[in-house]
């Protein structure tokens, strides 16, 4: 039996509709809709540890099975408050010579470790409301029951924003959170404004519904050729067909983006973790390699074709070095990294900053780095950089071992989805900053969680 939820309902429908809210106002990616989503975090927050304290319960004693993820996440935030705070000009020359001489032409004493306050302050609220969603996540999440909502939830929101940018680019109306789209006309972008950033949302909740799939593989010997038909068409048209369904929208939504990265990066982490799923589980089973080659075949040769996945092979073909500079741009932010190796240049700091090394070969006005490695990098330095690299490196380790480990379905099933979700965003993180994107990032840390609560939660009958 599964066993009953430490919170109330109430709560975790909150927490739940927090998630499914983010991607709706463009990502969150305003400071209005960002500023909304932190106070919806914060009040949950409390709410939630008022109902700890009437209740009595240890709320540290229940997060500590998550110590190190809370802990390389807290030390994270807590780096971006540090970089905020005012610093005697002499010790800034120390740990950051170049943004102490960009302070002292203002004629201050103190000055941050941020070249740009304001946005810094705003991003670093979000990343203390990162870590406080993560911890409500392994409060909430206590029982198989709710893991499965959450990923269904997700799913769910994928297949909305799937259908709503099918549906504008199919019919030409070209909407985007009740505004008229400015740019990325022609191509899905659901309520998100850049096409990558949609393909990087429907990755990650690609993965989480393939996961809920590999979740009802069942391992078992049949009988006779009779069971083993019915488990067949059980897996094609019985309850998982909705799924499978779901799945179908949102690989048409995914080609409809037209997204180079994103579809790259989900159909090879699809085979990744396909071909990993079947070596971890020591034999072959039918029904695993059923699964991934009709994902395979019926996402790439029948939706994909007849929905412009050509299209999106032509633009990969056509990308010419001459036209595209993120080259320049990835150069420049290497010198923009070794100019402030250590402390970064604060967190949001990226657009501000930037500026004083692009080159002349880089024209127009650069926000984002279109690469997350260097971007955070840039921005946090060595010292954020490492707690952040060190959390991603372990939950992929940790979805890893758990797929090999662990014999219950359904976390093997969560598993395999904070696997894929992890390899597919690392690999479109090498030239597209979805981890910028508020809504992007708090999904994310979400599938970073599922890596841990599957290792860590108990057995039981589903």
């Amino acid at each position: 039996m599964t066993k009953s939820a430490r919170y109330p309902n109430s709560l975790f429908y909150c927490w739940l509709a927090i998630l499914v809210w983010s991607p709706l106002p463009v990502a969150s990616n305003r400071p209005w809709a960002l500023a909304l989503l932190i106070m919806l975090c914060v009040l949950l927050s409390f709410l939630t540890l008022a109902y700890s304290l009437w209740k009595k319960m240890p709320v540290l004693e229940l997060l500590r099975p998550y110590a190190v993820p809370v802990t390389l996440l807290g030390i994270l935030a807590a780096w971006t408050s540090i970089q905020l705070l005012p610093i005697p000009l002499d010790v800034l020359t120390t740990i950051s010579p170049n943004a102490a001489e960009i302070w002292t032409a203002t004629g201050t004493s103190k000055a941050p470790i941020t070249l740009t306050p304001s946005r810094t302050t705003l991003m670093s609220a979000w990343s203390w409301l990162l870590w406080f969603y993560v911890c409500l996540a392994f409060l909430f999440l206590d029982n198989g029951n709710r893991v499965q909502q959450t990923c269904m939830v997700i799913v769910y929101s994928g297949v909305f924003q799937a259908l709503y940018g099918s549906f504008m680019t199919l019919t030409g109306l070209e909407y985007s959170f009740f505004f008229e789209k400015e740019f990325y006309r022609g191509v899905a972008t659901g309520t998100f404004v850049n096409r990558n950033h949609l393909a990087g949302y429907l990755e990650m909740c690609l993965a989480v519904g393939i996961g809920m799939l590999v979740a009802t593989l069942k391992h078992g010997r049949h009988q006779n050729w009779r069971s083993q038909m019915r488990s067949i068409l059980d897996a094609m048209l019985g309850a998982k067909l909705r799924l499978r369904i779901f799945l179908a929208l949102m690989v048409i939504a995914l080609v409809l983006t037209h997204s180079r990265m994103g579809n790259s990066a989900f159909f090879t982490s699809l085979m990744i973790c396909g071909l990993l799923w079947m070596i971890l589980q020591r034999k072959l089973h039918k029904g695993a390699i059923i699964l991934f080659v009709s994902l395979v075949l019926i996402d790439t040769l029948i939706v994909g074709q007849w929905f412009g996945f050509q299209e999106v092979v032509d633009r990969i073909e056509n990308t010419s070095a001459d036209r595209e500079t993120r080259d320049e741009v990835v150069r420049d932010t290497i010198v923009m990294i070794r100019n402030y190796p250590v402390t970064g240049t604060g967190l949001g700091s990226y657009a501000s900053a930037f500026q004083q090394f692009q080159g002349p070969d880089v024209i127009g006005f650069y926000d984002h780095a279109h690469n997350d490695y260097l971007q955070f990098t840039a921005e946090l330095g060595l010292i954020g950089m490492t707690p952040l690299a060190i959390l991603v490196a372990l939950s992929l380790w940790k979805s890893v071992l758990t797929m090999f480990r662990r014999r219950d379905n359904l976390y093997k099933g969560v598993a395999f989805a904070s696997t894929m979700g992890i390899i597919s965003l690392l690999i479109h993180s090498t030239v597209d900053f979805n981890l910028q994107m508020p809504a992007n990032a708090q999904l994310f840390v979400c599938i970073l969680a599922f890596a841990w609560i599957a290792s860590a939660l108990k057995h039981e009958h589903h």
